[in-house]
């Protein structure tokens, strides 16, 4: 019986051996991908104010009706979303007076002059038509895509045109009234958003 122990015990011994010497023999290889370089994204909105914007508006009267424009563009290399909300005169009503038509053009018209009545209109009213200018707003700046938000593509552009109006049913209370407000844009990248 000792004898078969042993010889089991030899037979074990024997088999990690073999085992322990087979693995030092195997063939093997290595490459290397090197120089993997990442970069962060960027979100660049611009905005290229168009004649008269900013508005420099005085001495409107009821029915009057004035036109700016803005080029706003992506200038990141990301494609985003953005918004626009105003903000308002606290200290006048005017603004709470005017009203406000906002516009894609996608030409300058007849007159070859940008931001004018004339204007190709790619998409009508983004804002409007005739809202209130003291709260004026495209989509919403709430992260994340809402309704009415823009898109724009890296490197795509569009021109919004500006109407402001003094409607013809405003009273004696408006006269020498002004106000100044802030147009504030917001954007976002669109990628995992």
């Amino acid at each position: 019986m000792k004898k078969r122990i042993l010889l089991s015990l030899l037979i074990v011994v024997l088999v990690v051996a073999a085992t322990a010497t087979g693995a030092v023999a195997l063939f093997t290889d290595q490459e290397t991908s090197a120089g993997n370089a990442f970069t962060a994204g960027t979100l660049d909105l611009a905005l290229t104010d168009g004649a008269p914007l900013p508005f420099s508006v005085s001495g409107m009267a009821p029915g009057d009706v004035v036109y700016g424009g803005l080029q706003v563009s992506n200038s990141g290399n990301m494609e985003l979303r953005y918004a626009m909300s105003t903000t308002a005169d606290g200290t006048s009503i005017l603004d709470e007076q005017l009203d406000l038509t906002i516009d894609i053009v996608t030409g300058a018209g007849v007159d070859t002059i940008w931001y004018t009545d004339d204007d190709v209109v790619g998409t009508a009213d983004i804002y409007g038509p005739d809202g209130v200018l003291s709260s004026a707003a495209i989509g919403d700046p709430t992260t994340g895509a809402q309704a009415g938000d823009r898109t724009l593509a890296t490197s795509a552009s569009e021109r919004l045109r500006f109407k402001v109006t003094l409607p013809s049913s405003t009273d004696n209370s408006y006269q020498g009234l002004n106000c100044t407000i802030s147009f504030v844009f917001d954007a976002e990248q669109t990628a995992n958003n």
